[in-house]
């Protein structure tokens, strides 16, 4: 291909890339735009260069601009799928809030999953320009040794892509759903994730794309890691910034696809591994990960920075995004207005999200993330009035305990006794705003996100160890880490078993909360949710013995409208009735 019609179909590109992310301030960085010079010039560098910084840009972005508050790109759908698995419990209303407050509510309800629903939509559509990105990228570069580190770069943000849709839109076995049409529809759909969109898709195919099978988009996931592994793997590769994947990313991500894979025994996956094949794999990659990363682990300092507190880069964090002032939109579409409890603007103070009580009493006392959640002691049970003016249950302040509850809690915050006072016990105040900069929601908005850090990978050799060597191996590798990096008097209590992968799940929930990677390992381990213990909003408490349906959405209407390869019965089955059935009331 001329490099005229190169440079004609990258500016097609890039008007496409504006209109599915926003305009063109919402995609590129100010600094990473491109001008009608650069384009007459001829420089295709340039051209990919900006192409590849719009990708972690656009994963910042609104999906569909600036009008929904939960609309943060890729960190908010992390945080549906934690509010999806009860992960993250806002315990706001139980002093008095009203529930409204939570933007994030009907994900953690288990509502608007169908295929008019919002999350369906929201996350369809802050993958698919991602993706389509990508493929301009790869497309762009095809045979030119001179960019294939882009090529490279491109790969493996694809295929990371594919692999949160594939985890998500597989419609696997609900236990709830034993009869009728949802069973029914269970099964026809059995096998099937997305349709695939390549760099060498046509607009005419695109529009009559049927789902691919997990075999098919698993085969195209670890082949493109198998290009970003020969790349990055080569003396000619260099990161030039902190979103290049690098090799031990790559590593990473084949230990999550394999991972995945372990859950399946079904043989659909053709002639990739399943079950424990796939385990041995995830096991060896995650162990070449934390190789070739170093093994670095966040230390308690990094933690509990009141400052820098998981608003920035720490030691363990193998692939990030950064957020500039530029990308931050206003002062309620960002991670910290619903995430970061010290904000002084924003949701969170009102939701004030959290862990379970469960989850609470299963950390040992020097287990420093506890100290980093809201202890209980100066709250009793009680009555309280919501904003609506109805009585509910929640807890009632104990005035005479303040004082003592926040001379232990004061090392871990910003907030006076006062401001302390007001946040419902199991609060988490692990997200920090940026600089520790409460007030100027700009620049407390620009924070750095982790994509991937090596506690993940670690936490992937326990489970396999697991499925390979059994319990016992299991408990050895979760123990020695354990008190080696979190708690060093840590207790498994009567764990055993079963029991010790459970356990597993529950710290990595602990560890990775509100980063968005356990509703995954639940929905492939088909781990129930018992919600009681959460002092969740009691309107919304779900018992499933097995994975929950709201973790396999719907395909949105807005994909089925213009892709006619998905009909009906193409569609994984709508979860609202089986979700609501299950409430207790």
């Amino acid at each position: 291909m001329k490099l005229s019609k190169i440079l004609t179909t990258a500016a097609v590109a890039f008007a496409a890339t504006f209109a599915l992310s926003g305009c063109i301030r919402e995609t590129f960085p100010k600094e990473s735009t491109i001008t009608n010079e650069q384009l007459m010039g001829g420089n295709i560098e340039v051209v990919i260069e900006n192409l590849l910084k719009g990708i972690p840009r656009g994963m910042l972005s609104p999906a569909y601009g600036v009008w929904e508050h939960t609309d943060f790109g890729w960190p908010s759908v992390n945080v549906y799928h934690d509010q999806a698995a009860q992960v993250i419990c806002n315990h706001g209303w139980t002093l008095g809030f009203a529930t409204g407050y939570n933007r994030f509510m009907l994900g953690a309800w288990g509502q608007g999953y169908g295929a008019t629903g919002w999350m369906p939509h929201h996350f369809w559509y802050s993958y698919y320009p991602q993706i389509k990105s990508c493929n301009d990228v790869i497309r762009f570069t095809a045979g030119d040794e001179n960019l294939v580190n882009s090529a490279a770069i491109a790969r493996a943000y694809r295929a990371s892509f594919y692999l949160d849709l594939a985890r998500l839109f597989e419609c696997l076995y609900v236990d709830e759903a034993l009869s009728g049409e949802y069973a029914a529809q269970q099964m026809a759909v059995e096998g099937l994730t997305v349709p695939i969109v390549t760099e060498n898709t046509k607009e005419a195919d695109a529009k009559n794309n049927p789902r691919a099978t997990r075999e098919e988009l698993l085969t195209l996931i670890l082949e493109d890691l198998a290009f970003a592994e020969e790349v990055m793997g080569s003396e000619g590769y260099v990161t030039t910034a902190p979103s290049d994947p690098t090799l031990a990313v790559i590593y990473g991500l084949y230990a999550r696809t394999y991972l995945w894979l372990g859950g399946f025994d079904d043989g659909l996956s053709g002639e990739l591994p399943e079950g424990n094949d796939a385990y041995a794999l995830a096991q060896e990659y995650a162990n070449k990960a934390i190789t070739a990363f170093g093994g670095a682990v966040m230390t308690e300092a990094e933690w509990t920075n009141v400052t820098t507190g998981f608003n920035s880069k720490a030691s363990s964090w193998m692939w990030y995004l950064q957020h500039s002032t530029d990308t931050v939109y206003n002062n309620l579409i960002q991670f910290p207005a619903h995430m970061a409890p010290e904000a002084s603007y924003g949701y969170c103070p009102f939701t004030q999200p959290g862990v379970s009580a469960a989850t609470y009493e299963m950390l040992g006392d020097n287990d420093f993330r506890k100290k980093l959640i809201v202890a209980p002691e100066h709250y009793k049970r009680g009555m309280v009035q919501d904003m609506d003016g109805n009585m509910i249950e929640g807890w009632i302040l104990d005035e005479s305990k303040v004082a003592a509850a926040y001379a232990a809690f004061k090392p871990y915050t910003q907030l006076s006794m006062e401001e302390f006072a007001s946040f419902a016990p199991y609060t988490f105040f692990k997200f920090r705003p940026a600089q520790g900069n409460r007030t100027d929601y700009i620049t407390a908005g620009s924070i750095a996100v982790p994509l991937m850090r090596c506690e993940e990978m670690y936490f992937i050799d326990m489970e396999c160890a697991y499925h390979l060597n059994g319990a016992d191996a299991a408990f050895s590798k979760l123990v020695n880490w354990m008190i080696t990096y979190r708690d060093p008097g840590f207790q498994t209590g009567t764990a055993q078993g079963e029991g010790i992968r459970d356990l597993i799940i529950k710290q990595k929930a602990v560890e990775f909360w509100g980063e968005g990677i356990v509703m995954y390992d639940m929905k492939r381990l088909d781990m129930g949710l018992n919600s009681n213990d959460a002092f969740y909003d009691p309107r919304r408490r779900f018992e499933f013995e097995g994975r929950l349906p709201q973790w396999t959405p719907m395909i949105p209407e807005g994909e089925t409208q213009v892709n006619q390869g998905i009909t009906g019965t193409e569609n994984n089955p709508d979860p609202t009735a089986i979700v609501d059935a299950s409430v207790k009331k």
